[in-house]
């Protein structure tokens, strides 16, 4: 069975501890996540034949979803460089690099069911209608996914002009923008840092004022992301929250003990 790791940072004790002690930082450092990040050798050979059989032909479909059509190939199984193949190129990203943060929060939740048509958005504002298609492994676990990203900001600029014009709403009232529901990244790097972020965002509390109850939500909501599958993850959460590495580990397996203990 391939194991794909969630970090490959150094797993080595602090020096000055018991053996007693080294068995237990031992202990906290496996990764309680990684049983949820194995594929098998025939889910790896089923990713390598999407990927042989669709990877060819990726080009040639954006070409006939053109105009402003990116077309992607993501293997899952080679998380988290997942991009196989890319064509009509938009967001910017290439070979090798690695999932959105909605591919990576689904391929932490299991997510097996097709995301069609959702609306996601770049940084720069360009607006695009989304769709992620899974390929799944006789076994059921997706192994591979096809991203189609259309650009529609025109579309989207007349859309709102059509809505001023023909808009009877009271003057001075904005109505909500919703969040994108995707934001791309073309680094690992990037990714992370954007996942992290939102993260310690959404509790709401800045860093310096966090106590262990807010520290241990931000862990917890970067642990539903998918954030702990990307390299380093553990030591660049530690760093973020000021704690050390090894109270993020305890972090992780308390949450995996509250989750057997629902099973």
């Amino acid at each position: 069975m391939r194991r794909l790791l969630v970090s490959t940072a150094s797993r080595g004790v602090e020096p000055g501890l018991s053996s007693r002690e080294q068995r237990g930082a031992r202990d906290m450092t496996s990764e309680p996540e990684d049983r949820e990040l194995n594929f098998t050798t025939a889910e790896c050979a089923h990713a390598a034949l999407v990927v042989s059989l669709v990877g060819p032909i990726v080009p040639a479909l954006a070409q006939a979803l053109a105009p402003r059509t990116e077309v992607v190939l993501h293997n899952l199984t080679a998380m988290p460089n997942t991009i196989a193949a890319i064509g009509g190129a938009i967001t910017g990203r290439e070979v090798g690099g690695p999932p959105t943060d909605l591919g990576l929060r689904s391929f932490k939740e299991g997510q097996t069911d097709h995301w069609l048509r959702y609306s996601t958005e770049l940084p720069d504002g360009l607006k695009m209608r989304s769709s992620s298609i899974y390929f799944h492994a006789p076994s059921g676990k997706p192994v591979a996914c096809l991203c189609l990203n259309a650009d529609i900001t025109a579309l989207h600029q007349a859309q709102e002009i059509l809505a001023g014009l023909t808009a009877t709403d009271m003057p001075g009232v904005e109505p909500g923008v919703a969040e994108p529901m995707e934001t791309f990244a073309d680094s690992i790097e990037n990714l992370s840092e954007g996942v992290l972020s939102r993260a310690i965002e959404a509790v709401g509390v800045p860093v310096e004022l966090m106590k262990k109850v807010h520290k241990y939500a931000v862990t917890e909501d970067l642990n539903r992301r998918g954030f702990f599958a990307l390299r380093g993850a553990v030591d660049q959460a530690a760093h973020e929250l000021g704690v050390s590495r090894h109270t993020i580990y305890n972090y992780l397996n308390e949450l995996q003990g509250e989750h057997d203990g629902d099973m």
